[in-house]
Formats: C-alpha cells, structure tokens, sequence
C-alpha cells in the first residue's frame, strides 16, 4: 500500500499541475502578456503605456460551451454570441452568466446585431439568408436572396456579417461577393451596393493585357476587388469596414453617399472585425489577436495584443474574430478556435486619454487641456497629447503655444494654421513699416546709383568689391551667371576656353552638398521630410556627391566608347555648373519654407519643379556640347549611363552583402576559439 502511495502521488500531483499549466493565466494588475504600441509624430511604432488590460475569461456561460463561434454583439446588459458549431445564438449578461439561446432556423450563424429596441438580425450563409427575431426571440422575417436585377444574376448570396440602421436597413456582406456591402430594406427591398474596394492590377497585368490575344485574355485569372471581412455602424449611421491585405487602407469609414472618409488608416493585414466606441473611437481586431484603437479621424491611439505563444496567457489568441466595446470602456475579443471570450478594462491612463479625446471632440478645447497634460505627465513620448494640446490652443487662439505643440507632436497642419494666424498678426502690425523700409531702400539705391560715385566711402566699398570679383574663384563661380544667360556657348566656354578650373567646380560641388544638408535640416518645419534632431550625413553623402560622381564617372566612360570628344576631367566641371537652378534658387525655397504655409506651398512645389527641370536641360546641353553628340545620340548615352549606374550598385551590394558575411563567418571562428581557449 505503502509503494502504491509512493506512485500515486507524484502521479497526481503531475496531473494537477499540468492541469493548472493548462488553465489561461491572469495578467496581474499593472502587468499584460504584451507590450503596447502607438505611432510616433514621424510614423514609427514605439512603446507606450498599456492602455488596457485583460481582466476575465470566459470559456463557459453557465454549462454551455461554444463551438467555434464567429461573432459576438454587446447590447445594454447583454452580449449575443453567434456560435457557428452548435447552430445558434447564445445569449449572456455581461459577468458571462447565461440566459438563453435562439435556435430557429439556424444552421451556421456567422453574424449576429441587436437592434436598440431588442430586435435580433442574424446572417446565415449555411442557410443562405438573414433571419429577424423579435426582443422575445421569436421569428419574424427571413430575407433570401434579392430577386432584383440590381443584385446581379451571377452574384452569390451567403450572408455573413450586417449591421442595422435605425430605420431598419440592414447593411450585409455576403461571402464570395465582391461588390460591396448590400443594403436591404426592412421590407427585403434590395437597394443596391456601395463601398466595394478597388481592384489593384500588377505591372505584369498590365502589359499582358497590352499584348494578349482576346482568347488569352479570357483565359486569365479576373481581377477581383477584395471583399470586406466585417463591418460595423456608428450611433449617426455611418458604416465601418475592414478589408484583409490592403495595409494603409484596411479600415475604411463610409458616409451614406457611399464615399470614404479616411484616408490612409493603416490595419493589420489580417483584420478580422471593427467596432465603434461611446466618443467614436474605433477598434480593429486581427486574427493575431492584434487590437489597434483610433480616433474617429483614424488616428492610432493604442496597439495592444497578439498571437498566443502556447502557454495560455489571458489577452493572447489563437484565431480573434470578433470586438466589441461597452459603454464602460471595456473590450471583448471573441477567439473561434478555443470558444472563449477575453474581457479588457481600461487603465487610468486610457480614461484620462479617452477624457481628453471626448472633451475636445465635445468642443471644451479648453477643459480638454489638462486631461492632455495628466497623459503627458504619465507619458512625456505620447506625441498625439501634443497633437491634441495644440488643437486645443489653436481653438482659445494661443497659436505661438500651438506651433510649439504641433512641433512636438509632429503635426504639419495644426502648425501651418497656427503660423498663418501669428503672421497675419506680424503683418497687421508692421505693414507700414515694410513699406517705409522698401520705399527707403528704393530711395538710397536712386541717390547712390546717382552720386555714389562723389562719396569717398562708396567708391572704397565699390572697388574692394571689384578687387574680390576679379579674384579667380569667384569670377569662375560668376560664371554660373553666364550659365544663365547662354548654356551652350558657357559649355563650349568651360570645354576649349578653359573658363574654369577643377578646385573651383570641387568648391561648387561642395557648394550644392552643403545646400542641400541646410534645406534638409534646417528648412521651415511643415516642408521638413526628417524629424528634428534626426540627421544621417553618411546616407547623405552617398546620395549626393556619390550619385553625381557616379553619374559623371558613368556617362564620361559611355560616351568615351561612342567615341565622345570630352575628358573625364570636362565632364566633371561641367556636370557641376548644370545645377546652376539648384544653387539659385534652392535658396530662395528655403528662406520661403520658414515664411509660407501650405496653403502657399504651390510656390515652393513651383521653384522645386524649375530647379529639376533647369537641371534636366541643362545636362542633356551639356553632354551634347562638349562630347559632340545628336540630341538623340545624347540621349542614348544618359540611357546607357543610368543602366551602368543601375549594374554597379546592384553589384556593389552584392559584393558588400558577401563580404560582410565572409566578415560575420571569420568573427564567429575567432569567437569561437577565444571561448574554446585555442
């Protein structure tokens, strides 16, 4: 008896412990089985303050399990589950006790919606239709397919997700229907389609349909948009989608004219559901178990979630297929594959941010202030707060205290609107001053134009700047002025002439680098394209001097083999002095990015454009001045020399991805022998 004990025990202890390591784990409070997410004012995803965390688990509701379950509906006090496996819907409270279940005429419910008179909407694509209940779970309607020659004959009917409006239309999608989301009246009218997505046609597509034959063509796989995985609607009616696989525009808002509100609001590539909070903050759910909350702009406050890992841990999934949000702010995530439902509550660092959202939204700008500061407080890395704070000061009309917001928190237009008002008020006070200043100026420019010669100081003044003209590197660099003025003969000038030297184009050259590195960094704040206080020198050089060497080196030896007149040597000082509309004006572009807004940024758009296309010009006069070439032959060359480009850098980084692994390889043997003492 004693041996049989001695077995038994660790046997069963073995068999509770397992037992307990099967059991989902609770996150302690202040703790998550995860790390949030948000964007950062330049885009990139970094860490944040957990907003939510997981707070309950249910995998049973009373005595009843589910059975891969596809969708769950809070409404008030209850929360409907569609469970697809046992062919019903079952009904809950929201401390997961249950209270019942609807069963009539189900055979795989995918989609469930509560009306807010009680009434139940279920999408059935087993059965091929959606079915109504009144708020006693009684049959009311069932809605087959539409017999209107707006539905499409070959358009097929298996309904999965819907949502209802508050006149009783029923917005659904079908599966293997791309045409969008059907609109059903309460009566079974079909109304028609709207919001399908945009089909998107590979490069390779293209050019096959330029040179198929019709038979071909018909043979090819067709082109479908992709269909909506699910939808929701908001208190005002305007419907939520969400789309697997489109990225940036994954999550779409629709008005009832069926046209997208969002632009770029980046989902998970395998979204599953979207649901709408109380102050119409949105959530996206992905298959991952990946949770992401915006603002109703689309905006990402919170990225939370994700795949389980095999050990169980409550707030990870397996399959997420369904999100809802209830009035207190907490999340249920529906998971198919292992039938349970993961509840989240809010931190107190999501309520203040949430109290901050809703006041500004609520126009209290000024009441939203402090909530914005209580998260910065928490949080000083959370750049939407300064997003918000900004909005706020804007709107009390504090605009120096916005611009400095929108600069922290990233935000170009708050910033360009900001600035507009603060230089209109510069403006309103010192106009006139700026016209006594110009009158002034146009006054003494007259009198010593007219009498400069008679004043000591100025013929001094005048001829030390004739002694500094006629210096050799500044009369060469003069010479860009001729540029202007005649590009051919200048070349022909800077080829036979030898009307400038090779120090001179290397101090230009470093002229236009170090213009560049000035309009990157240090240009007005809405047209910068880098963060403040983010530089990268070496990419730059290898951008900007290395290309143009390249180029040079490149297009010298291609028309050195088409029998090109012009040395290594011409060719490198004239390449120099075709950006002669980069050196001036790219200068005028940077002191008006510290005076402009977007609304004039078309001035700026305008000088990049003659600064290109100068430039453009000017090599394609250039290498047909001094190499002596066709303007066709010239061409040919520029073609030739891009593709030379084109082969050394992919022959570059492939040498370079080999040596660094032949480097990597001979680190880890010397490793190696270090630690095994050789």
């Amino acid at each position: 008896m004693l041996k049989i004990n001695k077995i038994v025990k660790p046997v069963t202890t073995l068999i509770a412990l397992a037992a307990i390591l099967s059991l989902p784990i609770k996150a302690e409070a202040g703790q998550a089985p995860y790390t949030s997410l948000t964007y950062d004012k330049d885009g990139y995803l970094v860490n944040t303050m957990d907003g939510y965390l997981p707070e309950h688990l249910w995998d049973k509701f009373g005595e009843e399990t589910l059975s891969k379950p596809s969708d769950l509906f809070l409404a008030g006090d209850r929360l409907y589950i569609a469970d697809t496996g046992n062919k019903r819907i079952v009904c809950s409270d929201l401390n997961g006790n249950y209270l019942g279940e609807i069963t009539e005429e189900l055979k795989s419910p995918t989609g469930v919606y509560v009306s807010q008179e009680g009434l139940v909407y279920v999408a059935d694509p087993g059965a091929g239709k959606i079915i109504s209940y009144d708020a006693d779970w009684h049959m009311t309607g069932s809605y087959e397919r539409p017999e209107s020659p707006l539905f499409g004959d070959g358009a097929k009917y298996a309904p999965s997700k819907l949502v209802v409006n508050n006149a009783g239309t029923m917005y659904a999608l079908s599966e293997g229907n791309a045409g969008g989301i059907m609109t059903i009246s309460d009566n079974g009218d079909f109304y028609g389609y709207f919001g399908a997505n945009d089909t998107s046609i590979s490069l390779g597509n293209k050019l096959k349909r330029l040179i198929f034959t019709d038979e071909q063509l018909r043979s090819m796989q067709k082109n479908v948009p992709a269909s909506a995985a699910n939808l929701d609607i908001d208190a005002t009616g305007l419907i939520y989608t969400v789309t697997q696989g489109l990225g940036k525009n994954g999550l779409k808002k629709y008005n009832m004219a069926g046209n997208n509100m969002f632009g770029k609001a980046y989902a998970d590539l395998l979204v599953s559901d979207v649901a709408v909070g109380d102050i119409d903050n949105i959530f996206t759910l992905s298959k991952q178990g990946s949770i992401m909350e915006y603002t109703k702009e689309g905006e990402l406050l919170f990225y939370f979630g994700g795949k389980d890992d095999g050990n169980n841990r409550m707030g990870l999934f397996i399959n997420a297929v369904a999100i809802d949000v209830d009035a207190s702010g907490h999340i249920y995530v529906l998971d198919s594959d292992r039938g349970d439902i993961t509840v989240f509550s809010e931190t107190e660092y999501a309520t203040t941010v949430h109290e901050a959202l809703s006041k500004y939204q609520d126009g209290l700008y000024l009441e939203s202030r402090q909530p914005w500061e209580n998260v910065l407080s928490h949080n000083s890395l959370f750049d939407f707060a300064y997003r918000g704070i900004a909005k706020a000061l804007y709107k009390v009309e504090d605009y120096k205290g916005s611009m400095e917001a929108a600069r922290l928190g990233g935000t170009g237009i708050t910033y360009s609107n900001a600035f507009w008002q603060v230089r209109n008020t510069w403006l309103r006070h010192n106009i006139v001053r700026i016209f006594e200043i110009i009158i002034a100026f146009l006054i003494v420019s007259k009198i010593l134009k007219r009498f400069g010669d008679r004043l000591p100081l100025i013929r001094d003044i005048r001829r030390s700047l004739g002694r500094i003209r006629d210096i050799r590197t500044v009369r060469e660099l003069r010479f860009l002025g001729y540029v202007l003025k005649n590009p051919a003969d200048a070349f022909y000038g800077i080829k036979r002439e030898k009307k400038v030297s090779l120090s001179t184009a290397s101090l230009l050259y470093l002229i236009i680098f170090i213009i560049y590195l000035v309009n990157r960094y240090y240009c007005g704040f809405i047209f910068k394209t880098v963060a403040d206080g983010e530089y990268d020198l070496l990419g730059d050089f290898i951008k900007v001097p290395g290309v143009m060497l390249l180029f040079v080196i490149c297009i010298n030896m291609i028309c050195s083999i088409r029998d090109g007149e012009a040395t290594l040597r011409q060719t490198y000082i004239s390449f120099a002095y075709c950006f002669m509309p980069y050196v001036f004006l790219k200068p005028v572009a940077f002191v008006l990015s510290h005076v402009l807004t977007y609304n004039e940024e078309f001035l700026i758009t305008f000088l990049n454009f003659i600064m290109t296309a100068g430039t453009l010009i000017l090599i394609v006069v250039m290498i047909r001045e001094i190499q002596c070439f066709s303007y066709k032959e010239t061409f040919i060359n520029i073609l030739l020399a891009l593709f030379t480009m084109l082969v050394i850098v992919a022959a570059g980084v492939i040498i370079f991805g080999l040596f660094k692994q032949v480097v990597d390889f001979v680190i880890s043997i010397c490793k190696e022998g270090y630690y095994r003492g050789i």
